[in-house]
């Protein structure tokens, strides 16, 4: 008899997965073509499974999945092999690439270390003033480099700091819980900001692009994003204050010992200066003539400049680029380019209306509950690739603004918080082994709920307030 934990390996085992998940897709293909009288409508259908099951249980990288979803979109006859590799040449995923080689200059030079260190040092005067400042800090610098590169640095800096405490149980304490979920949760509301933030965001205005020919600037959505930001920090804040009961810390010597740390550092280098300077180089240029030349055309000039500087070599960008999401953000680009063609998208929006009437708002509420909560399980611009098309869609035929689910279902997929693999920057802080999974059920729970509030409220008006709808 097969034990248990045997059958769980098999069922674990990437290849195994892999050929379940192609078994599955390649039946759904087959019934489609005996037996559908409208066949690229299944077709839609099996490769929307593929592409999700590929990204949720990652059997095989997103690089390989990206190849995959290519492949046989253009052999089902879903898109032309001429904008099968669309992605590719889109100017967008310049922009990343150029948004990456700037946060690997701000880690090849630490300069995001030094603001780190900077800020705590201001907020180390309390155990619950640390805990706001773990969160504004991540939150900051999310805003400015992908999230997982801040809790990357800040990880070895919190466990330094429980060391300074002189406390032999501190990393069973409530004072190390509470501050290693502010990173996680802390990074995921500010990375909703702003287009550096992480790739679901240029993904979600490259989308709403190709469906309405708009655009949406650096600034706009700086704009647009930045309320539910700020409201999401002090929400942060406020639940993790309340679920945890923060022991008496000596924070005295806490802030001590960061000021060694920047001693250590010594005075501003010049390496530093320039990653600095080249982060402002990049925001005005993108606020300003990003929108003529193109944004992944300032991008690719700026990564020019910092390569020419050699603030960061070839061999840094190569070894910490990470080409998963590049090539995630591809796959679903050409997933979002399918749909359309398959009345897919027609079929689900028209379901949607019938069930949940012409409410437009209800319909908001709808697709930012269901972004969250699936955001906690799978990738979250895997989630916006998925979920927008879909919005875009339901919204049409009700003449209700488009750009509404745009910035609700991008920043939406931000909020993963209910469990440790919903983003990299809970990985890395799960991957302590100083939290349990039902740590981040506790507080996610209840800030998936305050996060949906808070589209439906803060959002909504202040995006009235700015006329979108």
């Amino acid at each position: 008899m097969v034990e248990r934990s045997n059958i769980m390996d098999i069922l674990r085992n990437d290849k195994f997965q892999t050929i379940l998940g192609l078994a599955v897709f390649t039946f759904i293909v087959l019934l489609s073509t005996l037996y559908a009288a409208d066949p690229k409508l299944y077709y839609g259908v099996a490769i929307v499974f593929l592409a999700v099951y590929m990204w949720l249980l990652t059997p095989v990288s997103f690089i390989f999945s990206t190849f995959l979803i290519i492949f046989v979109s253009v052999i089902l006859g879903l898109i032309p092999p001429e904008e099968a590799f669309y992605g590719f040449h889109s100017g967008t995923l310049f922009f990343l690439m150029g948004a990456f080689v700037l946060a690997i200059a701000f880690e090849a030079q630490d300069l995001h270390k030094r603001v780190a260190l900077t800020f705590l040092k201001f907020f180390g005067k309390s155990t619950k003033r640390f805990l706001l400042g773990i969160v504004a800090v991540g939150a900051l610098l999310s805003m400015l480099m992908p999230s997982h590169g801040i809790a990357a640095i800040f990880i070895p800096i919190l466990l330094g700091i429980y060391a300074y405490t002189n406390r032999k149980d501190i990393m069973e304490s409530n004072f190390a819980k509470a501050t290693l979920l502010a990173l996680s949760y802390g990074t995921s509301v500010g990375s909703i900001a702003t287009f550096l933030g992480g790739a679901r965001n240029i993904l979600a205005v490259e989308i709403y692009t190709e469906y309405t020919g708009e655009s949406i600037s650096f600034v706009e959505w700086f704009v647009a994003s930045i309320p539910v930001s700020l409201v999401m920090i002090v929400v942060v804040y406020l639940v993790l204050n309340w679920l945890y009961d923060l022991e008496d810390v000596d924070m005295e010597n806490i802030r001590s010992n960061i000021k060694d740390e920047l001693k250590k550092m010594g005075d501003l280098k010049m390496g530093e200066g320039m990653a600095a300077g080249f982060l402002f180089a990049g925001f005005i240029a993108w606020a300003t003539v990003g929108q003529i030349i193109g944004m992944g055309v300032v991008a690719v000039i700026l990564a020019f400049a910092i390569g020419a500087t050699k603030i960061v070599t070839w061999e840094d960008v190569e070894s910490r680029m990470p080409w998963g999401t590049l090539f995630l953000y591809v796959g679903a680009v050409t997933l979002s380019l399918i749909l359309p063609h398959t009345g897919l998208l027609d079929r689900i929006s028209s379901g949607i209306i019938s069930g949940i009437g012409n409410n437009p708002l209800l319909m908001i509420a709808v697709f930012a509950t269901l972004t969250v909560f699936l955001s906690s399980a799978m990738s979250n611009a895997a989630v916006t690739a998925v979920i927008l098309p879909i919005g875009i869609s339901a919204m049409v035929p009700l003449g209700f603004p488009v750009i509404v689910p745009v910035f609700t279902i991008a920043l939406a997929s931000g909020f993963a918080f209910l469990l440790p693999i919903g983003t990299p920057s809970a990985m890395l802080v799960y991957g302590t082994g100083q939290l349990e999974a039902k740590d981040f059920l506790k507080a996610g729970l209840l800030l998936n709920i305050f996060g949906i509030l808070t589209f439906i409220t803060v959002g909504l008006a202040w995006w009235k307030l700015l006329g979108y709808w």
